[in-house]
Order: C-alpha cells, then sequence, then structure tokens
C-alpha cells in the first residue's frame, strides 16, 4: 500500500471513529434535551396519573399513605394483603321515634352521628393457586358489628353473653387450600360470609347505604363450617358443602346445615348465581330460643330451605343492574299460628351510574313478605306480633372526594298496609304509621 492511501485510510478511520463518537455523545446530549446547534423538540413528560375528577388535594397524601401501607404489606417476601375501610354517618327519621331506632332497618341509628363500621382485614394468598393455602381474618368494630353478631354460645338468642353485646366482631377467619386436581377445587374451612344476595356487610362495597329487607332479615350473614368450589368451566362453577347454621359460631342445636350454589359467568356483562341452604336451625336448649313458642320440641326436625337468585347485568362500564330474588321456609315456625309452617319472599332491583369518574346515582326498590311473623317480628300499635307485607324505595347519590375517601347520601321511604312504623306525633304520644321517610348523610374511606 502506498503511503499515500495508507494517510487517506488512516484519515478515513479517524473521521468514521469521531462520527460514531460524535453520533454517541449527541445521544448522551439528546437524553439530556440539549443538543449543540440543532434544535430539537423536547421529549413528552409522562401523563400524571389519573385521579377522580373531584380530588380535594390534601386528601392527596391521605391516599398515599394508605397506597404505601398496601404497597408495604404486598412485598414479595410477604404475599399479605391488607384492607381496611370506615363508615361513619348520620340518619334522620321523620317519624321522630321515642326509641331512637329506625325499625326494621339494618343500620337503626336515628338522629345520631354514630361510627357504623370500622373493618380491618389481613389475608395470605385468600385465593390461592392450585397447590398452595391461604387464608383471611376480617375484624369488625362500631354498631353494625354488633348487628350483624353471630350466636357463640349455642343459645339461639344473641346478644345473651358479654362478647356478642359488644361493638366488635370477627367476622370471617378462614383457612383455604387450592387442590391442584382439573380446573383447581378449592376447599375453605372456618367462619366466613354467606353466598346469598347482592349485598354485603360493608357500606362502601354497596350501591346504597341501607341495606334490603332480604338482606337484613331473609337469610344469614355469616355461616361457620366449610366448602367445596370447583370451577367446571370457564363459565360455570359450583360450590357445596356443610355448616353449623345461620350466623352460629357455636351450634344452637345437634345437626348440620348444607348449602350450596351454581354460579354462571358466561361474559363480562352478565353473571347469575343461585345459591340455597337446607337444615335445621331451631334451637335445642332448655331455655327459650329465637323461637320460644317451640321450647326445644322439634329442634333437629324442623327444616329451613332457602333459595336465592341474583341476576347482575353490565349494559355498560358505568352502568350496573342487579336483581336478587329469595324464597324461604320453615316447619313449624310460624310466630302467629304456633305449630303452622312459615313462609318468606322477597325481591330486589338496583340500578346505578358512574358519570365524571366520582359520582355514582343510585337506586333501589325492593318487596318483602313474612306473613307469620318469623323474620320480621313486626308489631301492631298494641305490640302484637303480626304478619305483613312491607316495601321500599331508595335514592342515593356518592361522591368520591379522593381515590379512597368518599361522601354519600340517601333518601328512603318504606311502607306497610299495616301501621308497623314506630311514630311520636307533635304532642309527643308515640303511635304507629303505615310508612317512614328517612334521610341519611355517611363519610368514610375505604382501600
Amino acid at each position: 500500500m502506498s503511503t499515500r492511501a495508507g494517510t487517506f485510510a488512516a484519515a478515513m478511520a479517524v473521521v468514521a471513529l469521531g462520527t460514531f463518537t460524535g453520533v454517541a455523545h449527541a445521544d448522551e446530549i439528546q437524553a439530556e434535551e440539549v443538543i449543540v446547534g440543532e434544535e430539537v423538540a423536547p421529549p413528552k413528560a409522562a401523563p400524571p396519573p389519573e385521579e377522580p375528577c373531584c380530588v380535594i388535594p390534601p386528601l392527596g397524601y391521605v391516599d398515599k399513605t394508605f397506597d404505601d401501607i398496601v404497597a408495604w404489606w404486598a412485598k414479595p417476601n410477604r404475599e399479605l394483603k391488607i384492607s381496611s375501610g370506615l363508615s361513619t354517618s348520620f340518619q334522620w327519621d321523620f317519624n321522630e321515634p321515642s326509641t331512637y331506632k329506625v325499625p326494621y332497618r339494618f343500620n337503626t341509628n336515628h338522629s345520631r352521628y354514630f361510627v357504623d363500621l370500622f373493618q380491618l382485614s389481613l389475608g395470605y394468598r385468600a385465593e390461592p393457586e392450585p397447590g398452595q393455602f391461604g387464608g383471611k381474618v376480617v375484624f369488625d368494630a362500631g354498631r353494625l358489628a354488633r348487628r350483624q353478631k353471630s350466636d357463640w354460645n349455642g343459645s339461639g338468642v344473641v346478644p345473651d353473653t358479654w362478647w356478642e353485646n359488644k361493638e366488635a366482631a370477627l367476622q370471617q377467619a378462614f383457612a383455604v387450600y387450592n387442590v391442584d386436581v382439573g380446573n383447581g377445587l378449592t376447599l375453605k374451612g372456618g367462619k366466613f360470609t354467606t353466598l346469598n344476595g347482592n349485598e354485603v356487610i360493608e357500606p362502601w362495597a354497596n350501591p346504597t347505604f341501607s341495606r334490603s329487607y332480604l338482606f337484613t332479615f331473609a337469610g344469614p350473614y355469616t355461616h361457620t363450617g366449610g366448602y367445596a368450589a370447583y370451577p367446571v368451566t370457564d363459565m360455570i362453577s359450583l360450590t357445596a358443602g356443610g355448616v353449623i347454621g345461620w350466623d352460629s359460631v357455636f351450634d344452637n342445636n345437634s345437626a348440620p346445615s348444607a348449602i350450596g350454589q351454581i354460579a354462571i359467568d358466561p361474559s363480562e356483562y352478565a353473571y347469575l348465581k343461585v345459591s340455597g341452604m337446607f337444615g335445621p336451625e331451631q334451637t335445642c336448649a332448655g331455655e327459650p330460643g329465637v323461637l320460644p313458642t317451640l321450647q326445644g320440641q322439634g329442634c333437629d326436625s324442623n327444616m329451613r330451605g332457602l333459595v336465592d337468585t341474583v341476576l347482575d347485568v353490565y349494559p355498560t362500564e358505568d352502568v350496573g343492574i342487579s336483581f336478587n330474588f329469595l324464597w324461604a321456609s320453615e316447619s313449624e315456625a310460624s310466630q302467629i299460628n304456633p305449630g303452622r309452617h312459615a313462609q318468606w319472599i322477597g325481591a330486589t332491583g338496583t340500578v346505578w351510574y358512574d358519570f365524571l369518574d366520582c359520582f355514582t346515582v343510585a337506586t333501589r326498590g325492593e318487596w318483602f313478605q313474612d306473613q307469620q311473623g318469623v323474620r320480621l317480628a313486626a308489631t301492631d300499635p298494641a305490640g302484637n306480633v303480626i304478619g305483613t307485607t312491607v316495601w321500599a324505595v331508595t335514592g342515593d347519590v356518592k361522591a368520591m372526594l379522593s381515590e379512597h375517601i368518599y361522601l354519600r347520601t340517601e333518601y328512603r321511604y318504606d311502607g306497610s298496609p299495616d301501621q308497623i312504623f314506630t311514630s311520636t306525633n307533635a304532642q309527643g304520644v308515640q303511635g304507629a304509621w303505615r310508612g317512614q321517610n328517612t334521610v341519611a348523610v355517611e363519610l368514610g374511606y375505604y382501600f
């Protein structure tokens, strides 16, 4: 190679190396949004995280604290999930009952501001993968904790012990194992919430502040026992098991009850479940129990049965519709005609609409019939237990003040053909009307 050619090659190598170095350095400079001798638009900033449209700025710090708590417990080496909720409310009954209790409600408070429910939940693989164990504990405190108390001594009467009368409750405490068979067979045992209905104990998880007659009177809140659940297909799952009874930790008789459910989930737009329960629920204790007219007679042979159907429909991602129908009966359970068969039946329809990212409006209509007085135990003005029919219309508006904090208002009207709603007239004399109007304001959080 000639000296001139060698010099040219060396020069080209230097130019190429300089060009490569210059490009690399330019890339580094571009990353810093500065390029000498050339105008380049700075890169677009990442969009801020979405927040509810009506978030109040100081509440963002509260949200961050909640999120940090959840994240700390959810670290991979812990596999724990923590959640909490708080519901406080003021409710006014225009009948102004002298007892300060709104009759036939899950939340009975009138003219007082109370902590309805504080909840703390800790789970470890509550929904485990095949071959894994898990569990969950849910602790409740407040007025609603006492309202959904279980029978802890088998007397059939709640509350009749120190613990049953306290505003604290162990709502759930269960262990779960997913057997690696087929699509995965889930086994759950302990204390857990019922399979029935379309409402739950937690106020913040329901479309409306108040609960329906079906939730409050027609079925149980919790069970103690166990069940097995198996997804037959992607759309159909079956559940079957045995429990001590309705809202019982210690059985009030000597026979269990059976529970079961078939759930059909055909698409993201609809969900159907049919649940059932069958078994003896009357008290065998020597002292009078929930049905004192029986005095323990036939406690293991008088069966109680229940069939509950829930259909949820979601026409759009912002609209939800839920229907709940329940039918139940029990042998020799009548409070009107002792020894007679009792039956109760009811239905609810709820519609809710989410708009502007942080507002929800909901309305519910319902009807419930208890002709033998076994569930409502409604009384006439003379104080006698009667069979009756009730209905109600409810309307709610809920605003998310931040990601985890909410404010809700509600109006509800209850009616009946009988004078069963406690009232106080202008002269201060207590009586009974065929209806009642209530309004409520609720403030709470959940995460």
